[in-house]
């Protein structure tokens, strides 16, 4: 195939993969590969007793990118607001967080991010929870950006630290090293110790809270891996 040719052809790709009704396929198609692969799973909460003391939308929630796949259906009918980046990729995942009940902002550390955070704050207000996968939209992994702590920090707001874990499960290749539980694995969700808007305003760094959700995370994975069967 000529050069022509070669560039022809990824052009009729693009439009067609970028195209509205190819996402809203692909979208909706994920929400259902993922609603009937939930029930394959044994899944059981955990929610930090300080938690259950707040009102949980007043409150940011703090996640890593690759703990993402068990997160979206739990929490959808809570109508928390997510935070997605610009690119297709981004496009496609707020399709999908919109299936499932999902308020969405667009914006990212790379591409709209004051405008993101502006839009977030600005949903948040109206009474619904905020949640942003600290380390996204592409890493460095487990290195969270300040985000979350301007605008807890800005609204007064806790921030919680939210993972889930798996006896067994795959993880892909990918920079976030992304989870996904294997069927029949006993799984856990996680909402941690609340980390106090005060110790937010008094100048909490972003490596003293990668420590804390990294502490959670590995919580929720040594709860599973413990557990008797």
């Amino acid at each position: 195939m000529s050069d022509s040719g070669r560039r022809s052809l990824k052009a009729f790709r693009r439009r067609i993969t970028y195209s509205h009704a190819f996402i809203a396929f692909v979208s909706g198609l994920a929400m259902l590969l993922i609603r009937a692969y939930l029930p394959c799973l044994r899944v059981r909460r955990f929610f930090h007793p300080e938690f259950l003391k707040l009102d949980r939308d007043r409150v940011f929630y703090g996640f890593w990118h690759g703990r993402l796949f068990l997160l979206v259906p739990v929490f959808g009918p809570w109508h928390v607001t997510i935070m997605t980046d610009l690119s297709w990729a981004g496009e496609l995942l707020a399709r999908i967080l919109i299936r499932f009940g999902y308020h969405v902002v667009r914006g990212s550390s790379k591409r709209g991010g004051v405008q993101g955070v502006i839009h977030m704050k600005k949903k948040v207000e109206t009474g619904v929870g905020g949640a942003l996968a600290l380390d996204g939209p592409r890493g460095p992994y487990r290195q969270s950006k300040p985000g979350i702590l301007f605008l807890a920090g800005k609204l007064d707001y806790p921030i919680v630290p939210l993972a889930f874990g798996a006896n067994r499960y795959w993880t892909l290749r990918t920079w976030d090293r992304v989870v996904i539980p294997k069927p029949f694995s006993r799984c856990v969700v996680g909402l941690g110790r609340p980390i106090p808007a005060n110790r937010i305003r008094q100048g909490l760094e972003t490596e003293e809270l990668d420590r804390l959700i990294d502490g959670w995370t590995e919580t929720c994975d040594r709860s599973v891996r413990h557990r008797p069967s």
